[in-house]
Protein backbone atom coordinates (compact mmCIF):
# COMPACT_ATOMS: atom_id res chain seq x y z
CA UNK A 1 0.00 0.00 0.00
CA UNK A 2 1.25 3.48 -0.82
CA UNK A 3 1.67 6.12 1.86
CA UNK A 4 -0.10 9.45 1.76
CA UNK A 5 0.98 12.80 3.11
CA UNK A 6 -1.14 15.27 5.06
CA UNK A 7 -1.38 18.69 3.43
CA UNK A 8 -2.77 22.03 4.55
CA UNK A 9 -5.85 23.41 2.78
CA UNK A 10 -7.15 26.63 4.30
CA UNK A 11 -7.52 26.04 8.05
CA UNK A 12 -7.72 22.26 7.64
CA UNK A 13 -5.33 19.37 7.22
CA UNK A 14 -6.32 17.08 4.33
CA UNK A 15 -5.49 13.40 3.79
CA UNK A 16 -5.77 11.71 0.42
CA UNK A 17 -7.52 8.34 0.19
CA UNK A 18 -5.94 6.04 -2.41
CA UNK A 19 -8.09 5.55 -5.53
CA UNK A 20 -8.07 1.74 -5.19
CA UNK A 21 -10.06 2.10 -1.92
CA UNK A 22 -13.05 3.05 -4.15
CA UNK A 23 -14.35 5.72 -1.75
CA UNK A 24 -16.83 8.02 -3.51
CA UNK A 25 -16.55 11.79 -3.23
CA UNK A 26 -18.95 13.09 -0.60
CA UNK A 27 -18.70 9.96 1.57
CA UNK A 28 -19.27 10.97 5.19
CA UNK A 29 -16.88 9.67 7.85
CA UNK A 30 -16.44 10.37 11.57
CA UNK A 31 -12.86 10.56 12.83
CA UNK A 32 -11.86 8.97 16.15
CA UNK A 33 -8.48 9.74 17.71
CA UNK A 34 -7.02 6.55 19.21
CA UNK A 35 -3.69 5.66 20.80
CA UNK A 36 -2.75 4.00 17.49
CA UNK A 37 -3.69 6.99 15.30
CA UNK A 38 -6.86 8.19 13.62
CA UNK A 39 -9.70 5.78 12.86
CA UNK A 40 -12.33 6.91 10.33
CA UNK A 41 -15.79 5.39 10.71
CA UNK A 42 -18.23 5.48 7.79
CA UNK A 43 -21.43 7.30 8.72
CA UNK A 44 -24.59 5.89 7.22
CA UNK A 45 -26.66 8.76 5.90
CA UNK A 46 -30.39 8.36 6.29
CA UNK A 47 -33.31 10.65 7.00
CA UNK A 48 -34.09 9.04 10.37
CA UNK A 49 -31.96 11.61 12.21
CA UNK A 50 -32.93 14.56 10.01
CA UNK A 51 -34.67 16.95 12.39
CA UNK A 52 -34.61 20.02 10.12
CA UNK A 53 -38.36 20.26 9.66
CA UNK A 54 -39.08 19.77 13.38
CA UNK A 55 -36.47 22.38 14.33
CA UNK A 56 -37.89 24.90 11.87
CA UNK A 57 -41.48 24.31 13.01
CA UNK A 58 -40.43 24.85 16.62
CA UNK A 59 -38.52 28.05 15.82
CA UNK A 60 -41.39 29.43 13.72
CA UNK A 61 -43.79 28.62 16.60
CA UNK A 62 -41.49 30.69 18.81
CA UNK A 63 -42.08 33.61 16.44
CA UNK A 64 -38.62 33.72 14.89
CA UNK A 65 -38.35 35.07 11.35
CA UNK A 66 -35.75 36.26 8.89
CA UNK A 67 -32.09 36.29 9.86
CA UNK A 68 -32.93 35.53 13.51
CA UNK A 69 -34.60 32.28 12.36
CA UNK A 70 -31.62 31.39 10.16
CA UNK A 71 -29.10 32.11 12.93
CA UNK A 72 -30.97 30.09 15.57
CA UNK A 73 -31.51 27.18 13.14
CA UNK A 74 -27.78 27.10 12.28
CA UNK A 75 -26.85 27.21 15.98
CA UNK A 76 -29.13 24.26 16.81
CA UNK A 77 -27.95 22.22 13.78
CA UNK A 78 -24.30 22.67 14.78
CA UNK A 79 -25.10 21.36 18.27
CA UNK A 80 -26.95 18.22 17.15
CA UNK A 81 -23.94 15.90 16.62
CA UNK A 82 -22.56 16.67 20.09
CA UNK A 83 -26.03 16.25 21.64
CA UNK A 84 -26.49 12.89 19.87
CA UNK A 85 -23.03 11.70 21.01
CA UNK A 86 -23.92 12.68 24.60
CA UNK A 87 -27.25 10.84 24.36
CA UNK A 88 -25.51 7.71 23.04
CA UNK A 89 -22.89 7.87 25.80
CA UNK A 90 -25.53 8.29 28.52
CA UNK A 91 -27.55 5.39 27.10
CA UNK A 92 -24.48 3.14 26.95
CA UNK A 93 -23.66 3.99 30.59
CA UNK A 94 -27.25 3.30 31.64
CA UNK A 95 -27.29 -0.05 29.83
CA UNK A 96 -23.93 -0.99 31.34
CA UNK A 97 -25.28 -0.36 34.84
CA UNK A 98 -28.62 -2.13 34.31
CA UNK A 99 -29.34 -5.74 35.16
CA UNK A 100 -30.94 -7.58 32.22
CA UNK A 101 -34.65 -8.43 32.60
CA UNK A 102 -35.80 -12.01 32.77
CA UNK A 103 -38.30 -13.17 30.15
CA UNK A 104 -41.08 -12.88 32.72
CA UNK A 105 -40.02 -9.37 33.79
CA UNK A 106 -39.87 -8.25 30.16
CA UNK A 107 -43.34 -9.65 29.49
CA UNK A 108 -44.74 -7.78 32.52
CA UNK A 109 -42.89 -4.60 31.47
CA UNK A 110 -44.60 -4.55 28.05
CA UNK A 111 -47.94 -5.68 29.40
CA UNK A 112 -48.12 -9.32 28.26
Amino acid sequence: MDTTKARKQGNSIMLTVPKDFHIKAGTVVKPHLTSEGIFYEFVKQDDFFDFDEEILKDLVAQGLTGQELVNKFSYIKRGLPKAMDKLIQETEEEVKNTKPLTKEEAAREIGL
